[in-house]
């Protein structure tokens, strides 16, 4: 099943995976036949406006990441990732990685939630694309200027914004 647009809302406590699409398990390179994907850290490199996204798997060389989502992957620098896409070689015969989706696997070592942050009378929440949300306690009041945006968040126990990153800005 592949998800063109939307994100789903991870929930860690019941480990459902933060994936944009049903994926085959395993790690690393997956399959010889239909996308591949590989595992590793993303690590950006150059300067703007000419930076690359990069992931850096455990074992082997790094790629360049290409296709729709390598803005919102150059954003998850440090973080580690699963890539599903196509290979391809590079203008340098380096290896390009097409991203066709991506799973955030951790940020610092916690596996944070996805989704819209969105606000009703009962304060924030992060809305999935199957209809689930999950609510979210304290917010900085720099988050709460990304409502309608894609983010990721690490709670902490009172289930208050920890840490959080912004993926995709809202579409106007």
């Amino acid at each position: 099943m592949r998800v063109a647009v939307g994100f789903a809302l991870c929930l860690a406590a019941t480990g459902s995976a933060c994936a944009r699409e049903a994926r085959p398990s395993g790690f690393a390179w997956i399959g010889s036949v239909g996308p591949e994907a590989v595992e590793g850290r993303v690590r950006v490199v150059g300067s703007a406006p000419f930076s690359q996204a990069v992931v850096e798997p455990d074992a082997g060389e790094g790629m360049v990441v290409t296709g729709p989502y390598r803005s919102e992957i150059q954003r998850l620098s440090g973080a580690q990732v699963r890539i599903t896409g196509h290979y391809e070689k590079g203008q340098l015969s380096e290896t390009v990685l097409e991203a066709t989706s991506y799973e955030i696997l951790s940020v610092d070592g916690d596996r944070p939630l996805i989704g819209r942050l969105e606000e009703d009378d009962g304060g924030f929440f992060l809305a999935g694309t199957a209809g689930e949300m999950r609510r979210v306690g304290v917010i900085s009041e720099s988050l709460q200027t990304h409502v309608g945006s894609i983010v990721w968040v690490v709670l902490d126990e009172y289930d208050g914004v920890a840490r959080y990153g912004i993926l995709r800005a809202p579409v106007s």
